[in-house]
């Protein structure tokens, strides 16, 4: 076999990190045509990092890395650019932090040269017939006409894909790829991917294991910063998942919360949020259609559909990040309030959102912690100095959220730069920034993305334990094993209709 990295005795840091401490740690690796290996390990392990560094956007500390080319091995950072493929959600995050403003089809042409944007108009005859053939084989040809900031999560993974896949490149580096992605879209990318893997070869960094194809047959672990053949002796004693956990058993920061308190107010009988009629338009293109929902207390909805279907922009709606149309109507009574709610400042102190694309659009370069105290306005970035008492609350949800973490390591990790964390990591965060001030309701789109098997449980036993204490919950998700015990209610899209079960 022919070799397309090596990799030698590399170790590195993140641009910008003044402790200049090393995220990879010693790697040696040789990466053979046709070995088609996944990369498993934790959160924060230094797997997409790993990815970054084969692709030529990193750069060693120490060591060496070679891609061997037809002019035979080089070390310069085009090399690796000019050979592989890269697709991370970190690389989703940046498309949507941009906003750039063309359709689903200029979106796949920019894959032939890797580049951000098209700079000219493409006329090779041969791209564009390549794009509407991988748009075909994705079911995604409906999708080449939109504009990207229309799509939703899901659809612009899916572009984000066919666009890697286009290259032809002879090394594929996929990072949580499958994320995002509802069943049906999963198993169409997984044959579009099976194909591919007979002429290129694939790594791939997971954290569901039943996603690896049964002809990705090598195994890397990355473990601290530490590329292994093994499973470390910490995951070997340790293979399976810790158990969901009820709600009583559980103790989290809420704790002297009541349910009573969270509840107070003349809304016995009286829905929290309650939509009739709503619709929403995004870009002139009507997504929502003449929805009628309520939701009251004690209730935890999950709704369910595919990609593009209206669950993240119903979820916006609910926020106050989108807004119903004329001949509609969305009321929001909240437990901490009299009433109807009818500011938009009440709505996002009293309602939370957590998705990728909130996530993605945060782009400032806050440190964690800064970044988990922003709940308590709800704001993008920093515009006041936090009191001790609201440092003291972000850190309490930091600690409950990272249970595997010392106190010392959580107000470490509490200094460090959002952008050098993993996606899991910031994940959690997002779901702690969501806490501060104690909202009323949870939206959470997804939220389990990105998360080790062990992160996720106890994520969701999180979930529960809010739940129990008074929390209101509108959950979203593809993966049916990623709900929380706490749903006791159902409903589910279709092309922009909410369908209620029929005892509702």
């Amino acid at each position: 076999m022919s070799i397309l990295v090596s990799v030698c005795d590399v170790s590195l840091f993140l641009p910008g990190d003044p402790r200049r401490k090393n995220v990879l740690r010693r790697i040696d690796w040789r990466i053979e045509q046709g070995q088609h290996c996944a990369l498993l390990g934790p959160n924060g392990s230094g797997k997409s990092t790993l990815l970054r560094l084969l692709a030529g956007e990193l750069w060693p500390e120490k060591g060496k890395i070679f891609w061997h080319g037809p002019q035979g091995a080089e070390d310069s950072p085009l090399a690796g650019r000019a050979m592989t493929s890269l697709i991370s959600p970190a690389q989703q995050e940046n498309c949507q932090r941009q906003a750039w403003d063309f359709a689903g089809r200029d979106l796949l042409l920019t894959g032939f040269e890797a580049s951000s944007l098209l700079y000219s108009p493409v006329q090779d005859a041969r791209r564009r017939q390549a794009v509407e053939h991988m748009a075909a084989r994705l079911h995604a040809t409906g999708l080449l006409d939109r504009s990207i900031d229309t799509l939703s999560q899901g659809q612009l993974r899916l572009l984000l894909l066919g666009r890697a896949l286009l290259r032809a490149s002879p090394l594929l580096l996929l990072d949580e790829c499958l994320e995002g992605l509802d069943a049906a879209h999963r198993k169409i990318f997984s044959a579009v991917l099976d194909e591919c893997a007979q002429s290129c070869t694939v790594i791939m960094a997971v954290h569901r294991p039943e996603q690896i194809p049964s002809w990705c047959t090598h195994r890397r672990f990355v473990h601290d910063g530490q590329l292994l053949e093994a499973p470390p002796r910490a995951a070997r004693n340790n293979t399976a998942p810790p158990e969901k956990k009820s709600p009583s058993a559980l103790h989290s920061p809420f704790a002297a919360a009541s349910t009573a308190s969270r509840t107070k107010g003349p809304l016995t009988g009286e829905p929290l949020l309650e939509m009739e009629n709503a619709s929403v338009y995004v870009g002139r293109k009507k997504i929502l259609h003449e929805i009628t929902w309520s939701m009251y207390p004690n209730e935890n909805w999950q709704i369910t559909g595919a990609n593009g279907s209206g669950k993240s922009t119903l979820l916006r709606l609910l926020a106050g990040d989108e807004f119903v149309a004329e001949g509609g109507r969305l009321t929001r009574r909240l437990p901490g309030h009299e009433g109807p709610v009818d500011t938009l400042a009440a709505v996002r102190r009293g309602i939370r959102l957590v998705s990728d694309l909130s996530q993605a659009l945060y782009g400032y370069s806050l440190n964690a912690l800064d970044m988990v105290c922003t709940g308590s306005d709800n704001s993008i970035g920093v515009y006041r100095r936090f009191s001790p008492a609201e440092r003291a609350e972000a850190l309490r949800h930091m600690h409950f959220l990272f249970p595997e973490k010392s106190p010392q390591e959580v107000e470490e990790l509490g200094g460090r730069p959002v952008r050098h964390l993993s996606t899991g990591q910031i994940r959690r965060l997002f779901l702690a920034r969501a806490l501060m001030g104690q909202p009323d309701i949870l939206l959470l789109d997804e939220p389990c993305s990105g998360l080790d098997e062990f992160a996720r449980t106890a994520y969701l036993s999180l979930l529960d334990q809010l739940a129990a204490q008074g929390m209101h919950m509108v959950f979203v998700s593809h993966h049916q094993e990623d709900a929380p015990l706490c749903i006791n209610r159902q409903a589910h899209m279709e092309g922009g209709r909410l369908l209620l079960p029929p005892a509702h």
